[in-house]
C-alpha cells in the first residue's frame, strides 16, 4: 500500500486549520506549502524504505528536520508563536500517524 500524498496532505491541512482556528487565514499559504513538503518527505521515506536504502533511524532524522521546517514556517508567519505552530503540527501528524506507520512498516510518527 503506497501513501496517498493528496489524502494525507488534505488530512494534515484540515487538522492544522482546526488547531489554528482564526489564525489559519494568516498562515494558510505558508502552512499549505510546508505541509506539502512534509507529505512529499513521507512519500520519499516510504520509497527509500521499500528500496532498502534508508534505516528507521535515518528516516526519523529526515522527518524531524522536515517537522522543524514546518514549525518555523508557521511560527514566523504573522508571529503566531511556537506553541501554536507545534500544536498545529502535532494535530496534523496525529491524523495521519496510523496510515503512515502501517505503510512504512515501523513507528515513524
Amino acid at each position: 500500500m503506497a501513501l496517498d500524498i493528496n489524502s494525507i496532505l488534505t488530512d494534515m491541512l484540515n487538522a492544522a486549520k482546526t488547531s489554528l482556528g482564526d489564525s489559519w487565514k494568516d498562515v494558510k499559504d505558508v502552512a499549505t506549502a510546508s505541509f506539502k513538503n512534509l507529505a512529499q518527505t513521507l512519500a520519499e521515506i516510504e520509497q527509500m524504505r521499500l528500496a532498502g536504502t534508508i534505516t528507521s533511524e535515518k528516516a526519523i532524522l529526515m522527518l524531524d528536520m522536515q517537522k522543524q521546517a514546518v514549525i518555523i514556517a508557521i511560527a514566523t508567519e504573522e508571529a503566531l508563536g511556537l506553541v501554536a505552530a507545534q500544536n498545529a503540527l502535532n494535530a496534523a501528524l496525529d491524523v495521519i500517524k496510523k496510515v503512515v506507520n502501517t505503510t512504512i512498516g515501523f513507528v515513524l510518527l
